[in-house]
């Protein structure tokens, strides 16, 4: 017998295929699907710095390169650098008589300088003065490159503006026509640019032109620098040599010394919301301060979908039958209903997913191939080898809600059926029986499918057009992982 609590050997079957843990899952409340990473798309709602807890928009984040300008970190180990204070003595000053003697000044001021609390490696290590102020003021290295760079960048910037219009006109003649006009600029000839022109704007174009006009190719060159004389007999002292992690953390100079190590700006991060790729609802929404780690919107599968969990279970053999306890946990706030089912047992769904938008399409074509039939599911566990398969209870389970107060209740109620252990609270302990194919491999991943159907309840306020149910049957697969096949 074995005690499993990881969730990784009870994974989810997504809507589109994919096996996930429950913890790794999301629920949409409006289409009713169990969604995986590949089936909702990111949106950055602030950036921010981790360390300063500063917050600033997204404009401002792009000019300050998404870095942080008062905080730092330790270019030799990465963590995040300190700012320490000194005293120190100013400088002696001339004898007021005129006397080549000097008078003591013994007024001191604060100085500030960076230091790494992990591997003490400190600004002064690499020659930088230190400061009179504790926030801001480090001397900022310039990228000799920043001119060639800038020039690359608006070439670049020139070829996506002029690709996006070539694409903009092809479309607009795809779509058009005859009769029939998409906008108002369509019917009248009048473009964007032309419209530009008479305002006596500057046009996008033009500018494109000039900088795609104005750039200057790479030369390749043949002459080489040639390498020191002492390249092969000189000692190499890899205490004084930068690592390669240390060297593209700086890409602009890529230091191939310890001493030429400067701070780094510390990178921001971001808070980001998280939409269903088909009906555009928010699953995860967090709170717009950036101390704050409470969420406005948080469906994860966790809190909607019932878990399973894998008690115990015994040597799965070829051929032969083994016992094995799984314990469901209803997450909601009302009553559950749960039914075991085999995969193949579950109803086809009618109606497929589609894309509302033609970005849409290309953002599904992207990625992995999506089919929320629950045939799809039955390819899926078929593909990975489901060598068990577990002797489903045709009753009809009761969870009651979730109550937090129940939790710290150590006494569960035994029950008479044949396959149900015990309950608490809103738990459930469960004893079925796993029947294992007599052609399976000793040595092979034990695996079984097997599928659930539960009660929910929705809980999103209907619209007034269109009224919404309140009680629906959803249904979900599940491959539990039993080890290997024993031989």
């Amino acid at each position: 017998m074995a005690y499993l609590t990881q969730p990784d050997y009870v994974k989810y079957v997504c809507s589109c295929g994919q096996l996930k843990p429950i913890t790794s899952l999301y629920f949409c409340r409006h289409c009713l699907k169990i969604r995986c990473g590949f089936c909702i798309c990111h949106e950055v709602d602030s950036h921010h710095c981790a360390n300063c807890l500063e917050n600033m928009p997204s404009s401002e984040a792009r000019l300050k390169k998404n870095r942080c300008s008062s905080c730092f970190d330790c270019p030799s180990c990465f963590h995040t650098l300190s700012t320490r204070a000194t005293m120190a003595a100013q400088r002696q000053a001339q004898d007021p008589a005129g006397g080549d003697a000097k008078v003591e000044n013994k007024q001191t001021k604060k100085m500030y300088y960076l230091s790494c609390f992990n591997c003490r490696w400190t600004s002064r290590d690499v020659g930088i003065p230190d400061q009179s102020v504790a926030s801001g003021g480090w001397p900022e290295r310039t990228n000799p490159f920043l001119s060639r760079y800038n020039q690359l960048l608006d070439y670049y910037k020139a070829i996506a503006q002029q690709e996006k219009q070539e694409k903009l006109e092809r479309e607009r003649k795809k779509f058009a026509i005859r009769g029939k006009y998409i906008t108002l600029t369509d019917k009248t000839g009048l473009t964007g640019a032309m419209a530009r022109n008479i305002a006596g704007l500057p046009t996008s174009e033009s500018g494109s032109s000039a900088a795609i006009a104005s750039f200057t190719p790479s030369q390749a060159s043949a002459e080489v620098d040639e390498l020191p004389d002492d390249v092969y007999t000189k000692d190499v002292n890899l205490k004084q040599i930068t690592s390669m992690s240390q060297r593209l953390a700086s890409p602009e100079w890529q230091p191939s010394s310890v001493s030429r190590l400067h701070p780094l700006a510390k990178l921001l991060s971001i808070k980001r919301s998280q939409r269903c790729r088909v009906c555009d609802h928010n699953l995860t929404k967090p709170e717009y301060n950036p101390g704050s780690i409470k969420f406005k919107i948080e469906l994860l599968a966790y809190y909607h979908v019932p878990e399973v969990k894998i008690i115990s279970y015994e040597t799965v053999k070829p051929g032969e039958k083994s016992a094995l306890l799984l314990k469901l946990t209803n997450p909601t706030g009302h009553e559950m209903q749960i039914q075991l089912m085999q995969p193949e047992d579950l109803p086809p769904v009618e109606e497929r997913e589609e894309p509302k938008s033609i970005e849409k399409s290309l953002e599904k074509s992207l990625n992995l191939e999506k089919d929320t039939s629950s045939y799809r599911a039955i390819e899926r566990v078929a593909e990975l080898g489901s060598s068990s398969r577990v002797t489903a209870p045709e009753a009809t389970l009761t969870l009651a809600q979730r109550d937090d107060a129940a939790e710290y209740d150590d006494d569960a109620q035994q029950d008479t059926s044949d396959f149900i252990l015990w309950r608490k609270s809103n738990k459930l302990a469960l004893r079925l029986e796993v029947t294992t194919d007599a052609a399976a491999t000793p040595g092979a991943p034990a695996r079984a499918a097997l599928a659930l159907q539960y009660s929910y309840r929705n809980t999103v306020p209907p619209a007034p057009a269109a009224p919404q149910q309140a009680h629906h049957t959803l249904y979900t697969t599940l491959l539990l992982d039993l080890g290997v096949v024993s031989g």
